[in-house]
């Protein structure tokens, strides 16, 4: 069983990312947002979460971005993080650093969360990756699918190869406009019912007005080193910079901000997998 820590941070590492993905929250506003990342040496971010550990002791991190392998020199950052912190999930596109990051990582310690992108990479080019870090004993987290409407078709298939490897597609709803329709709203009876969405889904994500750990007992870090609540309140919920001395999470509990809350950020969840509910596992 894996052991639960009383701090789960996720780590928004950088805005840069190699793929361009239509469904993508930062899609056209990617020059935008890059203008806050400040690119930090390893040196700096070992001394920033040594600060971390000494405040609250060992963390559990999620590793976001962007796409966090192209962050320079991403590997030496995380070898000397996951000394001070784990364990440490990674989400990635999969394009890049696969081969360093299994020939140097510690799968006690530090995991991967892939994601399949159809607009950049072909189903077998994906399995392929997750065989072969399967096969290097690399530790897997959720192999990811935004059910992006063009996509829907193509979804059964999809898992069904992976289902062949043994392994589950993890299907997470879409959320945004296509084509006049605002989604997750916008999926038909049936896909909803597919993708978990069940009639008390919406209900079960209110948090607004609640009382939250976001931002007391979790929080996003963001590329420019603001400390935010949560991804769904973004700006307006930044508390602190981890790259001030003084930064200390909230002393309490706060009332929510957010309208919704898909992502559970709230919860401090010691799995490497998120519940079930945040989308569907297929097959």
């Amino acid at each position: 069983m894996t052991e639960k820590l009383p701090i789960r941070l996720t780590w928004n590492i950088h805005w840069a990312c190699n793929y361009r993905c239509s469904y993508c929250f930062f899609d056209g506003r990617w020059m935008e947002y890059a203008q806050r990342n400040a690119h930090r040496s390893a040196d700096e971010w070992e001394r920033i979460w040594t600060r971390i550990h000494e405040l609250y002791g060992r963390t559990f991190v999620t590793i976001t971005g962007g796409e966090p392998f192209i962050y320079p020199d991403f590997l030496e950052i995380l070898r000397r993080l996951s000394r001070l912190h784990w364990p440490v999930n990674v989400s990635t596109n999969s394009s890049v650093g696969l081969d360093e990051f299994a020939a140097a990582a510690d799968p006690e310690k530090v995991s991967l969360s892939l994601s399949f992108h159809p607009q950049y990479q072909l189903i077998g080019e994906f399995t392929a990756s997750v065989r072969s870090l399967r096969e290097r004993k690399v530790n897997l987290g959720c192999l990811n699918f935004v059910a992006y409407p063009p996509f829907i078709p193509d979804i059964p298939g999809y898992a069904e190869k992976l289902a062949a490897m043994g392994e589950s597609l993890k299907v997470i709803p879409f959320v945004g406009g296509y084509r006049g329709r605002n989604y997750p709203d916008g999926y038909t009876r049936e896909e909803k019912r597919a993708l978990g969405l069940d009639s008390g889904w919406v209900e079960g994500k209110r948090r607004k007005g609640r009382l939250c750990t976001a931002g007391h007992r979790s929080a996003l870090i963001l590329p420019d080193g603001a400390a935010t609540r949560c991804g769904q309140v973004g700006d307006t919920g930044i508390f602190g910079s981890v790259f001030d001395p003084a930064f200390r999470l909230q002393e309490r509990p706060m009332p929510c901000e957010a309208e919704l809350c898909p992502c559970d950020e709230w919860k401090v969840i010691p799995d490497e997998k998120p519940p079930e509910e945040a989308g569907a596992y297929l097959p």
